[in-house]
């Protein structure tokens, strides 16, 4: 199900072994860039590392921030490679056992778009499939009750499905068009599928695109997992240039609703008799969110949300110093480059 727009994505790496979910490797001059890119982030991080030296492991915060940096790649926002490297390198340089842990899925899923609490992956019938289907079929689970499963499937175009099959068949496993890509949700506390999250029209002419309502049990609904899967997906759509998301839902919907209000979006009107679904006339709430929202302060709001007025505090002030470090950096490489220049019209004359 890798698509052109889930490899746009995810993370890019240097790493040799073949990515398990088909993404392209990197050009040479992308390939330059990563390197650039993750020398610069190692030195800015060992001058300020966000958090106390793990014992033993002195270039752990380094390696961690640098090859999150990097692996943002060179589209994005430097602001956001920033904010994207400090909270990884928070998350996996905890404990030495987070720094074991993040280490060794960076060796095995380089391309993971990751966050505090999931991360993303391409999504995959063979590996994700049977244990979505135990989510959402209304089965009884571990600590979880059986429950209805139209809570999950009612409002969507397909559902509840009978076998695992039927749901390999469906329109979450089977996209009918290049211009959507859809993400596993895995914890990053037990490395297990809590849901899937879908990108449709993909309109990259416009830099617009949707969101879709995750897919999740109601267990899941409005935690921060659910909550975490949208922002990687919102601050990296943004960090790469689009200007404007759209998210629809059934007007009818209250919990999706709830959820396009949570994640900052705007209410812009209702399609009455928009389309059909399971041979009912659905009317849409069409919500919106711009990059311009996202600035002045969607993105803040988000934020705070999921990590805490302190993480907030803290990811405004590194960004703001690590600003200031890059400007200065960048001048005094433009002035080396001035004077060796003067030297060799010096030399001419």
């Amino acid at each position: 199900l890798t698509t052109p727009l889930t490899s746009m994505l995810l993370n890019v790496t240097l790493a040799k072994q073949t990515d398990p979910d088909g993404v392209p490797p990197l050009s040479k001059p992308e390939a330059q860039q990563y390197e650039d890119h993750y020398k610069l982030a190692f030195r800015a991080c060992q001058e300020n590392a966000g958090g106390a030296t793990l014992p033993g492991r002195f270039d752990a915060r380094p390696e961690a921030y640098a090859r999150a940096y990097a692996g943002c790649g060179s589209h994005t926002e430097t602001s956001y490679r920033r904010s994207y490297a400090r909270l990884y390198e928070a998350t996996a340089c905890a404990t030495h056992q987070t720094d074991d842990q993040f280490v060794k899925l960076y060796k095995e899923r380089p391309c993971d778009l990751i966050g505090r609490f999931v991360r993303l992956q391409p999504l995959n019938v063979d590996r994700h499939c049977p244990r979505l289907f135990e989510l959402t079929s209304g089965q009884p689970l571990v600590n979880h009750k059986s429950y209805e499963p139209n809570q999950v499937w009612g409002f969507l175009p397909e559902g509840p499905f009978a076998t695992p099959q039927a749901l390999a068949e469906s329109y979450v496993f089977q996209p009918k068009s290049s211009n959507q890509a859809a993400f596993a949700i895995m914890t990053n506390v037990t490395n297990e599928l809590v849901g899937v999250v879908q990108l449709t029209h993909d309109d990259p002419t416009n830099l617009s695109i949707q969101l879709e309502a995750p897919i999740v049990q109601p267990q899941t609904i409005g935690t921060a997992m659910e909550l975490e899967a949208c922002f990687l997906l919102l601050d990296r759509l943004f960090a790469l240039g689009y200007r404007r998301l759209q998210f629809t839902t059934d007007a009818q919907d209250a919990v999706t609703r709830k959820l396009a209000n949570r994640l900052g979006f705007t209410l812009e009107g209702v399609l009455y008799k928009h389309i059909i679904v399971k041979q009912a006339s659905r009317d849409s709430n069409v919500y919106g969110l711009l990059n311009s929202d996202w600035k002045r302060g969607a993105r803040a709001a988000l934020f705070g949300k999921l990590y805490g007025k302190t993480a907030l505090k803290a990811d405004k002030a590194n960004e703001a110093r690590e600003a200031e470090a890059e400007d200065q950096a960048r001048q005094l490489a433009e002035k080396e480059l001035q004077d060796k220049v003067a030297q060799k019209e010096a030399a001419l004359k």
